[in-house]
């Protein structure tokens, strides 16, 4: 005969494992029906508010920011320096008066007159359409400057953008699993409370809660310090929200664009290509200039003199001037530019070499991050639910004890939280990719500048 004591504590005790299983049984399905709306929703084409949702984002950054706009305000500085430098020299006019004696002798002595005298230099054929043509240069150097803070803002918002998506999907997961922990450990205190479990399985189950709210203080500083960079990048007030509506979902993969055609809009695209292109033949027509400048200017005058009541008289002349100092003045000018030139050429081929070898390596990058994140969707988070099942199936036959269930839950939360970061470090290698960056050292310091007095400098009449 079974006791009453007995019955109780057997009803008891199927109770709670009842409890148990039923709980973990509803954890495991609602994650899995959570897995499964998310691929079955990254099997779908993505929303169209996705895409326009950070490309809104860096339109706004772009419109709002000061530095782009000093970028171009230096541009169009450079631009109006263009027509003056292929306009001729300011003619001179000069008044005089001469006296023939000591006492005013105008219209008494032949000599005596008031001088108007006009002169205007005019350089030798062919210089200045050389000088605008050098100015032309320098100001489309200029020009890539507003296009390399363009795509540098752009890369940065929209890896703040992956950045905040990130944290925030992060402190869903990590509510998620906060209350999955709470309800395990309501059902563990039953357990104990039934002596049908150990203390240590109460404080497994807090200490476990312990460490998600620290993780949860970790996620939300990342959420805060997200909203900062965005808000800095875009120059929105302090605490104004920044609201995302995409979510990093799991199989939501970019995939690599094409190599070949990329590497072909990399040599086409970058600012510092570009600029380089420009400074070489910037130097080829600074080294025409410099040679134009062996040939001689001229001068012509003309001038009126008044004699009072003498018979007017007038004059007109030409003047050349005389490249006598060639060999300390417009020579060396010449081996500047020749130099310039040949260090131009180094540096473009060197900086094509560095494009296409940042554009290889972050295609690589790319087509890695995406296998990974197919794999997360197609396999681990599938496999680590398969895992889940099989601890509770062992776990019904008594083989194996909770702490395993609970081990495999936690393997799988981890796993869907290493899958968030693979999709946000996808989204920053592609912003990565479409920002057409170099190292800032070998880009500024490797490229020549212009000299302050080159040769496209006018000489003085």
């Amino acid at each position: 005969m079974v006791s009453r004591e007995e019955r109780r504590y057997f009803l008891r005790r199927s109770r709670a494992d009842a409890g148990f299983v039923l709980v973990l049984w509803c954890l495991a399905l609602g994650s899995a029906t959570v897995f499964s709306a998310r691929v079955a929703l990254a099997a779908e084409p993505a929303a169209p508010g996705a895409a326009a949702e950070v490309d809104a984002l860096v339109a706004e950054a772009l419109a709002n920011n000061p530095e782009l706009t000093a970028a171009r305000q230096e541009a169009a500085a450079a631009r109006a320096r263009v027509a003056p430098a292929g306009a001729l020299p300011d003619p001179m006019l000069s008044l005089a008066y001469v006296n023939d004696g000591t006492s005013i002798s105008l219209g008494t002595q032949p000599m005596s007159r008031f001088e108007l005298v006009a002169q205007q230099a005019f350089p030798f054929p062919g210089k200045l359409g050389l000088r605008e043509r050098v100015a032309k240069a320098d100001a489309d150097r200029s020009a890539t400057g507003p296009d390399r803070v363009a795509l540098a803002l752009e890369g940065a918002v929209r890896r703040g953008y992956a950045t905040l998506l990130e944290a925030r999907e992060d402190l869903r997961l990590v509510d998620e699993q906060t209350e999955a922990w709470r309800e395990i450990e309501e059902v563990i205190r039953v357990r104990y409370s039934a002596g049908l479990g150990t203390q240590q399985d109460v404080l497994r189950a807090q200490s476990e809660r312990t460490r998600l709210l620290q993780q949860r203080r970790r996620d939300q500083a990342a959420e805060e310090s997200a909203l900062v960079e965005m808000r800095q990048l875009l120059y929105r007030p302090p605490d104004v929200p920044v609201p995302t509506q995409r979510r990093l979902v799991p199989g939501d993969t970019l995939a690599a664009p094409p190599a070949e055609a990329f590497l072909k809009e990399t040599l086409e695209t970058t600012p510092e290509l570009k600029e380089a292109a420009l400074e070489k033949e910037r130097s080829r027509l600074a080294g025409d200039l410099a040679r134009r400048n062996l040939r001689p200017d001229f001068v012509a005058s003309a001038a009126y003199m008044n004699r009072g009541s003498l018979p007017l008289m007038w004059s007109a002349g030409v003047g050349v001037s005389i490249p006598l100092w060639a060999g300390r003045k417009q020579r060396p000018l010449i081996v500047e530019a020749e130099s310039q030139l040949e260090a131009a050429t180094a540096v473009e081929a060197s900086l094509k070499r560095q494009a296409l070898a940042r554009t290889k390596e972050r295609l690589v990058r790319i087509k890695q991050l995406a296998e990974e994140s197919r794999l997360d969707s197609g396999a681990l988070l599938v496999q680590d639910r398969l895992a889940v099942d099989a601890a509770l199936a062992s776990y019904r036959t008594g083989s194996v004890p909770f702490v395993t269930v609970l081990e495999a839950l936690s393997t799988n939360f981890t796993d869907r939280r290493g899958a968030i970061a693979r999709l946000a470090d996808l989204l920053r290698a592609d912003a990565d990719l479409r920002e057409f960056s170099l190292d800032a050292s070998s880009s500024s310091a490797a490229m020549p500048k212009a000299p302050v007095l080159s040769a496209g400098s006018a000489p003085r009449m």
